[in-house]
């Protein structure tokens, strides 16, 4: 057996803030678990993205401290996909969970994210509830391996809203995320 150590993802994505207040964050990842080979097929970019996510939506609730403005975003669950033929685009949130899903996980609490400026910020963890086998480059992958506890991500992002957002959407902003595997150890492959 050997511990578990490192980044697991990188995660790109953007949250969308739907007219009713609703909020859900989509993306792609430019690393993910011990896959191997490039992620993607074709220049990087949510275009040429095999693995992405989809969060179910929630309502946050928002506060201030100051000069912070604080988000409470509550317990709710996100699920990877991988696709064989990539079609992510931002333009389309729902392209982002076409494919097989592969992963679900499950924030453990209340996420506080808080911004200032032009940057916000969040940490939280998430624990993994089900993971797939699915087959990329020749080989059978399945990400309870690489995370089979769940991860802890550190996530940063832009208060500026993108332009124009798609249909339905109040507004859009940008954010990346690196992930950790939860402690924990693993057996030797």
């Amino acid at each position: 057996m050997h511990p578990i150590a490192g980044v697991v993802w990188y995660a790109i994505g953007r949250f969308y803030e739907a007219l009713d207040g609703k909020v859900q964050d989509v993306g792609y990842f430019a690393h993910l678990g011990d896959l191997e080979g490039p992620l993607f097929n074709g220049p990087p970019g949510e275009a040429h993205a095999f693995f992405t996510f989809r969060a179910e939506p929630f309502t946050p609730q928002h506060l201030s401290n100051g000069d912070l403005t604080v988000s409470l975003d509550p317990v709710g669950r996100f699920t990877l996909y991988f696709n064989p033929e990539p079609c992510g685009d931002f333009s389309a949130p729902e392209s982002f969970s076409v494919g097989q899903p592969i992963a679900t996980l499950q924030r453990l609490s209340t996420v506080v994210g808080t911004a200032v400026g032009p940057l916000s910020s969040n940490l939280f963890s998430a624990v993994l509830c089900s993971s797939e086998d699915f087959h990329f480059r020749g080989r059978t992958w399945n990400l309870g391996r690489s995370l089979p506890r769940g991860i802890t991500q550190l996530g940063t992002g832009s208060t500026a809203p993108l332009q124009p957002p798609p249909a339905g959407y109040r507004s859009v902003t940008a954010f990346v995320g690196s992930a950790m595997a939860l402690g924990g150890e693993v057996r030797a492959p």
